[in-house]
């Protein structure tokens, strides 16, 4: 872990933060794993997210805009599956992404007209009554994008306290964070003990003694772990692409050795985990 959260404090300020305006967040660290969050869900949220494929179209948007964020290193406004507004923040730190933060859920009073359209398939989708349904969804607080935008700035101004008061920390040395950056950014490529002592002017001693030290795991075990962790998401969150696709990407050249290695790992064939975890077809994004 490459950052301390302060869960108690941060979950105290977004409580705080909710009550106040109404607006519910989620903290979520930069391998999409939930940090902390206020009652996030309107009664129209809690009701389709009792469908499990409603819960995984909701992963595979959150992971969709989570990466156009990291890419765009800007606020990403959306619209989920369901037709609400939603944002997501990307948090850096000495170009270093730490964090996310999410803001949601939302009627956006421009897109009202198209609302009757996404609830019809809703109902098709979970065969839940649309009676029910556009109960709910009125129920559902309605923000302009320029109130939005207004909330976002009050929140980036509490993002920056983070640092000054503690609620977040690092307890690694930089160097291993951006040697941890660099292993991440290039999982597709091999990975050479060589490469890494060159870029980052170390022996192999020193390398080999940050690395356990701070990671608590050898060079190979590392890569190795974050290759299987990048072939689960994608496995969830890039339906198009075949296990073959995803092997590659994730920087493994032997197929059969991806399936062993993953299975024994997971205890299910990458396959298996992705009619386990994605259920249902891929989710149309409302723009």
């Amino acid at each position: 872990m490459v950052y301390i959260f302060e869960k108690e404090k941060l979950n105290q300020l977004v409580l705080d933060f909710y009550t106040s305006t109404g607006v519910a967040v989620t903290l979520y660290d930069s391998n999409m794993s939930m940090i902390v969050k206020s009652p996030i869900y309107t009664d129209f949220c809690a009701c389709i997210r009792k469908k499990k494929a409603c819960v995984s179209r909701c992963s595979q948007s959150d992971h969709i805009h989570m990466q156009k964020a990291k890419e765009t290193k800007s606020t990403v406004y959306y619209t989920c599956h369901a037709g609400l507004t939603e944002t997501i923040t990307p948090i850096f730190y000495e170009d270093t992404l730490i964090a996310y933060l999410q803001t949601g859920q939302f009627r956006n009073p421009d897109r009202m007209c198209s609302q009757q359209t996404c609830l019809n398939t809703l109902n098709e989708l979970y065969g839940i009554p649309l009676d029910k349904l556009t109960k709910l969804y009125k129920k559902t607080p309605v923000i302009s994008k320029e109130k939005l935008q207004a909330l976002q700035n009050i929140m980036n101004i509490l993002i920056k306290n983070f640092w000054s008061n503690g609620l977040v920390y690092c307890n690694r040395s930089m160097l291993s964070i951006k040697i941890d950056q660099y292993i991440t950014e290039n999982l597709s490529q091999k990975i050479y003990i060589d490469t890494l002592c060159k870029k980052f002017h170390l022996s192999k001693n020193a390398l080999y003694h940050l690395f356990k030290t701070e990671f608590n795991m050898t060079i190979n075990e590392l890569i190795l772990h974050k290759r299987l962790n990048a072939a689960a998401d994608m496995l969830i969150t890039m339906p198009d692409l075949n296990i073959t696709q995803i092997a590659t990407q994730c920087g493994f050249t032997d197929y059969n050795y991806f399936i062993r290695i993953f299975k024994k790992t997971t205890g299910t064939t990458p396959l298996q985990y992705r009619k386990h975890m994605y259920l249902s077809p891929s989710p149309k994004i409302i723009e």
